[in-house]
C-alpha cells in the first residue's frame, strides 16, 4: 500500500493552531454550539488507537495519559508516517488520517450539521453520545464528519472524527445550517470569523 502521508508531526503542528480556541457555531434555529479541541484529542481524532498492532500505540493503549504518550512519541519523532503506514489496521484509518487536517476541519465549518443525532435510526454504530455531526462530501462526493458530544449543563466536545463514503450516518437525521462560525483564541481575539 504505497502512499504519501502527511507526517504525524505536521499535523500535529497545524492541529496546535485551534488548540485551547473556541469553536463557536451559531445556527439558523438560533442554537449556539461552542467546544474547544485539546491537544489529546490529537491521536483520536487521526485514529491512531485503531493501530493496535503498533507497539508504542499498544504499550498504551486503554491506560491513563494514552494521548500523551501518543502525542510525545510524535513529537520525539518516535512515532512516524512510517509506523502508521506499516501497521496492518492501517487500511482501516487511512482516510481518516488524509481527510483529518486544519483545512478541512475549518471546511466543515461551512457545511450542514445534524442536530439532536439520533443513533436508533442507524442499524449499528458506536456514537452513543453524538449530539451534533458536522459533514460535507469531499471532492470524490465521499463524507467527512466531526462529531461532537456532551450537552448544554457540562458543555460540548468533539468526540470523533471519520471519514464515511456512503450517506449512512447523515440519511434521515435532522440536519440544521450553520449561519455565523467563529473561533476565538484562549486571549479572547477572534481569529476566524464568518456569516453565511
Amino acid at each position: 500500500f504505497k502512499v504519501f502521508l502527511i507526517p504525524p508531526t505536521s499535523k500535529f503542528d497545524d492541529f496546535l493552531k485551534i488548540v485551547g480556541c473556541k469553536m463557536q457555531y451559531e445556527f439558523f434555529n438560533g442554537f449556539l454550539l461552542e467546544f474547544q479541541f485539546k491537544k489529546t484529542n490529537f491521536p483520536h481524532m487521526l485514529g491512531l488507537h485503531k493501530l493496535k498492532d503498533i507497539d508504542i500505540i499498544q504499550n498504551y493503549l486503554g491506560k491513563y495519559g494514552f494521548a500523551n504518550q501518543i502525542i510525545a512519541k510524535i513529537r520525539k519523532g518516535t512515532l512516524t508516517e512510517y509506523d502508521i503506514k506499516s501497521s496492518k489496521y492501517f487500511t482501516t484509518i487511512y482516510k481518516r488520517y488524509e481527510e483529518f487536517t486544519l483545512e478541512n476541519l475549518f471546511s466543515l465549518s461551512y457545511s450542514d450539521v445534524i442536530i439532536d443525532f439520533d443513533v436508533t435510526k442507524l442499524s449499528k454504530s458506536k456514537l452513543k453520545n453524538t449530539k451534533f455531526i458536522l459533514f460535507e462530501k469531499n471532492k470524490n462526493l465521499e463524507n467527512r464528519h466531526l462529531c461532537i458530544a456532551g450537552n448544554e449543563i457540562k458543555g460540548f466536545y468533539p468526540e470523533t472524527f471519520f471519514f464515511e463514503p456512503s450517506d449512512y450516518y447523515i440519511k434521515n437525521q435532522k440536519i440544521e445550517k450553520v449561519k455565523k462560525f467563529k473561533i476565538i483564541k484562549p486571549d479572547g481575539r477572534i481569529y476566524f470569523e464568518d456569516t453565511f
